[in-house]
């Protein structure tokens, strides 16, 4: 879920009242997760930027009228989403997609040997274009109409030099304005990261359908192999905060050295 160049002090509170009322917090919630939603709400805003430390968990606490203990629990639902990261003795951040583990988080591809290396992007290119009714619906956009306008992108990731996934990405124009092959290429070393540096979306869910099917004509000429072989197909819809739709990448992954893994750990309320 590229964070702006641009640094703001930690504390600041313009984005959302300093003291909350109470009866801003609403009962039929759990009151963890009803400050979980207020910093989600902040960070939304823009108030805390990725790569920035939130405030001690004693100014949050203070900022809510809550425990510590019951920010440590909305705090630790928000790393469990790696939307946020501790760092010992530094303090909580706000989760950059360029580092190692959020890399890992959406890239699910492993060796058959059961080795995880990361993938290097590529962009093979960019254009304008409209969405299909089908896009257009998952991004939440009116069909066939200039609100649809989107980028049409098309890359590949590569593991040790060798393409691995090619994927066909649409994402709306209003969300990325501006966007280009060079910044594609140049702000983060992945697509996620130049969402969240240049353009300040975090993407911090991800919805996946995924089915075996024959290569299309692109696919066979980047792994090397035929239209008759089969590879991975994942439909893959990524949203930013307030569950707001950000891309549809519909992906096909060479699966003859590698597999998808997809580890989950238990959830908590």
């Amino acid at each position: 879920m590229s964070p702006g160049s641009n640094k703001a002090s930690a504390g600041r509170g313009a984005a959302l009242p300093r003291h909350p009322p109470h009866s801003a917090l609403h009962a039929r919630e759990p009151l963890h997760q009803q400050v979980r939603d207020q910093i989600i709400r902040g960070l939304a805003q823009g108030e805390w930027k990725p790569g920035e430390v939130l405030p001690n968990e004693a100014k949050l606490a203070e900022r809510f009228r809550v425990s510590v203990s019951t920010i440590r629990a909305a705090i630790g639902h928000l790393v469990a989403a790696r939307v946020l990261a501790r760092k010992q003795g530094m303090g909580t951040f706000v989760s950059l997609h360029g580092e190692r583990r959020s890399i890992y988080q959406f890239f699910h591809v492993v060796r058959n040997d059961g080795v995880k290396e990361l993938p290097l992007s590529e962009v093979l290119f960019l254009k304008r274009g409209q969405a299909d009714d089908e896009t257009a619906d998952l991004l939440r956009l009116p069909r066939k109409a200039r609100a649809a306008e989107v980028y049409k992108i098309r890359n590949v990731l590569k593991v040790g030099g060798v393409p691995v996934v090619l994927s066909d990405i649409t994402v709306p124009c209003a969300l990325l304005p501006g966007l280009s092959e060079e910044i594609l290429r140049r702000a983060g070393p992945t697509l996620y990261a130049v969402y969240q540096t240049r353009f300040g979306l975090n993407i911090v869910r991800t919805v996946e359908q995924l089915r075996a099917g024959r290569t299309d004509a692109a696919a066979a000429k980047a792994f090397g192999i035929t239209t008759d072989d089969p590879v991975l197909h994942i439909e893959r819809t990524a949203y930013t905060f307030n569950d707001v739709p950000v891309e549809v990448r519909r992906s096909r992954v060479d699966t003859r050295n590698y597999f998808y893994l997809y580890d989950q750990a238990g959830q908590h309320g």
